[in-house]
This record gives structure tokens, sequence and C-alpha cells, in this order.
């Protein structure tokens, strides 16, 4: 059952890669490992080879963690300096609701599928789980590959005693993919993926409480984001905003009626065409990236995501 495992293991130390890449060998290593295990284990459930043994879509979830984390840090090794990698980047920014939420949604699994097999496994749901995920990690992934760098940004003035941001060279509001219909798609994704979690493993307690915790994680970062781009991209931010809907269910009223909000459009600063145009072309010229870099040495290490918005615990109150 690990053979597979094994060879993904064997090729990510042996590949030659990246100094980045390479930095973090063994957790990747670990990584494929539990993938190339799900995938022998999910081989052998289709295959009605597991017997006693089997733990049904759990190994569908594993596959798709272990797809989405590895394809978040190899895109953060292509894009961030190497003092922002750590072995903390690996993963997701997680914090104390969720992680009870996930372990808790993997004890409903385990005693339902123990106590209660022959209710457990619905076919349908399992499949649109997958759905759910596969729409999300795409969402995830293009949205990352477009916003690229400006995804990690953070331009922001922080209290001394905080970590320091990171400096994004050519910093501009992202419009083109799929911010030309969603403003924050990786935010939707991120719900569908964690949605679809549920789905396929066909919890349906926390469904609903993974759901609401995710949501409300999600719309905590998501107006801390808001505030910040408003302050930065004072007009351009509030015209981009007016034309671009955020479509995660219960976003759009309290993004707008929230008080950050109401007041950077009331004094927005009025903007001609033709000069919100020549404000949008001057945000699109690209210098040559080296000679805009800062200097990386000194810059404390704790993940490239971890921004000001993810140095605390989420509080959902």
């Amino acid at each position: 059952m690990n053979v597979a495992g094994i060879a993904l293991k064997e090729w990510f130390q042996n590949a030659s890669l990246d100094p980045t890449v390479v930095s973090a060998i063994p957790e990747k290593g670990v990584l494929a490992f539990h993938g190339g295990h799900a995938l022998a284990e999910l081989g052998s459930w289709l295959l009605a080879a597991d017997g006693e043994d089997s733990l049904g879509p759990w190994s569908i979830v594993v596959i798709f963690a272990c797809i989405l984390y590895l394809q978040g840090y190899l895109k953060e090794c292509k894009t961030l300096p190497p003092d922002y990698l750590s072995t903390l980047s690996f993963f997701f920014p997680v914090y104390p609701a969720y992680n009870a939420a996930v372990a808790l949604s993997c004890l409903e699994f385990f005693l339902e599928w123990r106590y209660f097999p022959d209710f457990k496994l619905w076919t349908p749901l399992v499949l649109l789980g997958i759905v759910s995920m596969a729409l999300g990690q795409g969402l995830v992934s293009w949205a990352t590959r477009v916003a690229d760098r400006n995804f990690w940004a953070s331009t922001r003035e922080l209290e001394e005693d905080q970590l320091v941001g990171l400096e994004i060279p050519n910093r501009r509001v992202v419009r083109e993919g799929p911010y030309a219909w969603e403003r924050h798609p990786a935010y939707l994704g991120a719900l569908l993926w964690g949605l679809g979690t549920q789905l396929a493993l066909c919890n349906p307690g926390m469904l609903v409480v993974v759901g609401f915790v995710l949501w409300a994680a999600l719309l905590h970062v998501t107006m801390e984001e808001e505030k910040e781009l408003f302050d930065e991209f004072p007009g351009l931010y509030v015209n981009y905003a007016a034309l671009t809907s955020c479509w995660i269910p219960g976003f759009p009223p309290l993004l707008e009626n929230s008080a950050f909000q109401r007041e950077m459009v009331d004094n927005a600063p009025e903007q001609e065409g033709d000069e919100l145009m020549e404000q949008e072309e001057s945000e699109e010229e690209i210098d040559e990236e080296d000679d805009l870099l800062p200097t990386w040495e000194g810059v404390p290490k704790g993940g490239a995501i971890w921004n000001r918005q993810f140095q605390e615990p989420w509080r959902l109150g």
C-alpha cells in the first residue's frame, strides 16, 4: 500500500530542485508519502479489496489536501524570497476554531463509519463533494497564478513589535482572470473546498459547523483585507469594488454595510475617466524586478502568507 508513497518520496529527495524547494524536502516527502498511501487506499476501496479496514472516501479528501498544500507551497517557492519560506509556509494559516472543527469532523467521520456504515456512504453526496473540492482547488490555484506576488503582499505599516511585512514592487489592484468577476476568488475557492470535504465524508453535523467557522473566518479576513486595500488604493479600489461583486454567500451586504467601506466610498476622491485610466496604466508599467526587490536578509521568518491579518488567531466576534 505504501509503494506509491515511497516512490513519490524518493523522487522529491533525489530530484534536482531549486534550493528554496530543497529546504523543505523532508516535509514534502512526508506529504508525498501520505498522498501515495491515500492513492493506494483509494484503489483498494474502489476494487473492494480492503475489507473491514476500509476507510471509504477518507482517502479522497487526503489526496485533495496533499495536492492543495503541495501546490501552494511550490507556488510560494517560485514567487517569494527564501527568507519568507519555512515549514509553516507549507500549510495554510489555521487557527484554534478551524483546527477544532477539522478535528471534530474527523471524529464524526470515523465514529459514523465504524458504527453506522450502512448510512454513511451516499454516492451522489460523495461525488458532489469531489466536484466542490475540485472547483475550489481550481479557483485557489487560478487566483494565486494570476495575482502572483500580490497574492501574498503586505505593504502595511506594522507596529514596531510586529513582524516585518512583505514589500511587493508595483503593488496593484488585480482585475484580470477570476478577479474580473469575483473580488476574492481564493476565499470563494477555500469555502468550496472546505464544504466539499464534509460533503465527500458525508458528515451532516460538521458540514454545518465547518461551513460556519470557515465562512466567519473568511469574512473576518476579507474585511481586514478590503479595509487595507481601501486605504492603499482609495479611489481605484472603490471603483473596482463597485463594479465587481463578491459571490460568497452573505458577504456582499456585510461588506457594503461595513463602516470603513461606507466611509471610504463617501470620502473617495473623484477621478475623471482620463485620470483613472492614467493611474491604471502607470500601475501596469513593470520595471526590472532585480532593481525593485528590497534586501531580504534579516527579515524574520514565519511563512509568506502570514501578513498582519494572519499573525493572530481568527477572532470571530
